[in-house]
């Protein structure tokens, strides 16, 4: 069966990486070691510990919990990393000297990193500096035909790899999205709740944004970004949020008969209407101050324990109206 894993969720290895165990950092990362087998599959890297003469010791691809641009993170303690065999692993190693070749005998090109499946090691693609002069190029695991130790053979016809677009580092996207973003007028209001990302050449929107139409146009325009390989578009609309949340509230048992209208602005949310006891008010900012999306909560809720009709929301001034309707709930999004 053909893998459909998104780029995003590949285990992406960078030589000199800062490594990451559970409890702190130690060491960079230094070998990446396929089987000897022909399998493709990475069974080992390799740490330097300390500095300058430190030594390098290995560990399983197992270890392995997360490997990107920013990193490698591994299951286990300092203690254990440091504690680990330095015995050099059977396969065939590659280090931040090793090259990519198109063809036995002929210049070699820095291989700048080496990107697997995350759940077995399979090679995906690597990204080679200077096979073309000048520029990046990202490689999918077809044109790799060997691998040798220090070493990695590519099989690519010249109009085939003319055609590939440069694999751009993170900043120059970074810019380049940001840039076409504040040329959108109108998001303008939204920029405070968004947080714009770019690594391994992935763009990675996360936060709040007005609305969900909004987060779909910060998408279709950071398409046009040449480079990108995958957007993760993360963003919650208020209109969303509001929807989402006063469901959650009409369901909860404790909440689900009062009129509590639901008023969120970029992931703050104000809650307004009336409730009879303070016990109830609390809860309700309990649940959505831990609800997804929800970056803070004002809780403007009235309690009035004589009040035959509560009260719900009606303007986002603090306005109120009389909820002809008891229990049902209202949302509203400005």
């Amino acid at each position: 069966m053909e893998k459909t894993t998104l780029i995003s969720e590949m285990q992406k290895f960078h030589f000199g990486s800062k490594i990451f165990c559970s409890d702190g950092e130690e060491g960079l990362l230094t070998h990446v070691g396929f089987a000897e087998n022909d399998s493709r599959r990475v069974n080992a890297i390799g740490i330097r510990l300390g500095r300058l003469f430190g030594r390098t010791v290995y560990l399983p691809f197992t270890a392995v919990v997360r490997a990107s641009g920013e990193g490698v993170t591994l299951n286990i303690t300092c203690a254990e990393l440091t504690a680990a065999s330095s015995t050099v692993p059977g396969g065939i190693l590659f280090d931040q000297r090793s090259t990519v070749q198109r063809a036995q005998g002929s210049p070699g090109s820095g291989l700048v990193l080496i990107a697997v499946e995350p759940a077995d090691g399979e090679l995906s693609y690597i990204v080679a500096r200077n096979l073309r002069p000048g520029q990046d190029t990202l490689l999918r695991q077809e044109y790799i035909q060997k691998l040798q130790p220090g070493r990695m053979l590519v099989a690519i016809e010249d109009e085939d790899l003319q055609a590939l677009p440069p694999y751009r580092s993170d900043a120059e996207l970074q810019r380049e999205v940001e840039d076409i973003l504040f040329d959108l007028t109108p998001l303008h209001v939204d920029f405070r709740g968004m947080r714009v990302r770019v690594l391994d050449s992935v763009l990675y929107l996360d936060g709040n944004i007005s609305s969900s139409l909004r987060g779909e146009m910060v998408q279709d325009q950071a398409q046009g970004v040449q480079g990108l390989l995958e957007i993760e578009n993360r963003l919650v609309g208020d209109d969303t949020l509001a929807g989402d949340l006063a469901l959650a509230l009409a369901r909860d048992l404790r909440t689900g008969n009062l009129p509590i209208g639901v008023y969120p602005k970029l992931g703050t949310v104000r809650l307004s209407g009336s409730v009879h006891t303070a016990e109830q008010k609390a809860t309700a900012g309990e649940i959505a101050s831990s609800f997804p999306g929800v970056r803070s909560v004002i809780n403007d809720l009235v309690i009035n324990p004589a009040a035959a009709m509560l009260h719900v929301m009606s303007a986002a001034e603090k306005g109120r109206a009389e909820d002809i309707v008891p229990g049902k709930y209202i949302r509203h999004t400005k």
